[in-house]
């Protein structure tokens, strides 16, 4: 059987005392890094001598045949991420689902979650909510993923840099107006946090603080029903701020969906700036 197991994402007393049973007896633990997973189990004096085996991205394709294969001789295999429940943001799910190819038997030990975590403690509505991984690095990448979401009314959950932090919220607030937010770090951990308010102030804090440090998980409120016009983005920004990364096709059919306002009367609106513009020239 593989048996997917959570590991502590900060504070070591948050490990089951059956995911640590099933760690000392398991034949193998596939881990990410054999360092962070070897640490984890000198706390829980369990002897790691012949039962790690390094999995992940850069290497899953070489070593997971290997492991389908001790499964396929009833083998024990446990797979644990560095921190949190493996395959969130985690490539396990590949060995997973090479498991249930080859008829090999599933099943998980729950535990630490961050996203979870940070949703319950954000004080953002928990009834729907959507995980998205981490924030992309780049604009065009964060801009896209971003409008992509946009209109989801459920409560939106991203993981995030601390060198990143501030320019994601910026983007946030041109696209997703200005929302109820929390962020979250160091969760479990001795410098735990949480700052919750609207995207306006989250940025104005920590624009005169600096970016906050360690782990990050930011929590957004969802889209309304009916858009509330003092949260909606001004077209005409929008505009201004697309058009000058995008054709005036695209710029159009991405403002259309960020302020739920019909192509035309927005490419009406791309027409007034561009001949106001030219005006000025």
């Amino acid at each position: 059987m593989l048996m997917i197991i959570a590991t502590p994402i900060g504070n070591l007393e948050d490990i089951t005392l059956r995911a640590a049973n099933y760690l000392r007896n398991a034949d193998i633990i596939a881990c990410e890094d054999t360092r962070s997973t070897k640490k984890l189990l000198q706390l829980l004096n369990i002897k790691a001598i012949g039962k790690l085996v390094s999995y992940h991205d850069h290497n899953g394709a070489l070593v997971r045949p290997s492991l389908l294969l001790e499964l396929q001789k009833g083998k024990s295999v446990a797979l644990v991420s560095d921190a949190g429940t493996p395959l969130i943001s985690d490539p396990g799910f590949k060995l997973v689902e090479a498991c249930h190819h080859n008829n090999i038997s599933v099943s998980a030990i729950p535990g630490p979650t961050a996203p979870i975590l940070a949703l319950t403690m954000s004080g953002l509505s928990t009834d729907k909510f959507t995980f998205n991984g981490f924030v992309p690095s780049t604009i065009a990448g964060s801009r896209k993923a971003l409008v992509q979401t946009s209109n989801l009314q459920s409560t939106q959950i991203w993981f995030t840099t601390s060198s990143k932090i501030i320019f994601h919220l910026t983007t946030m607030l041109s696209i997703y107006g200005n929302r109820r937010a929390a962020i979250v770090r160091e969760m479990t951990k001795l410098h735990e946090e949480i700052k919750n308010g609207t995207l306006t102030d989250l940025l104005s804090y920590y624009k005169k603080k600096g970016a906050p440090k360690g782990e990050i998980v930011l929590v957004v409120n969802g889209a309304k029903d009916e858009p509330d016009k003092d949260n909606v983005p001004q077209i005409d920004l929008l505009l201004e701020e697309a058009m000058e990364r995008l054709s005036l096709r695209d710029a159009v059919n991405e403002v259309s969906i960020i302020s739920g306002t019909s192509k035309k009367q927005i490419y009406q609106r791309a027409l007034k700036i561009m001949n106001s513009k030219s005006v000025e020239k």
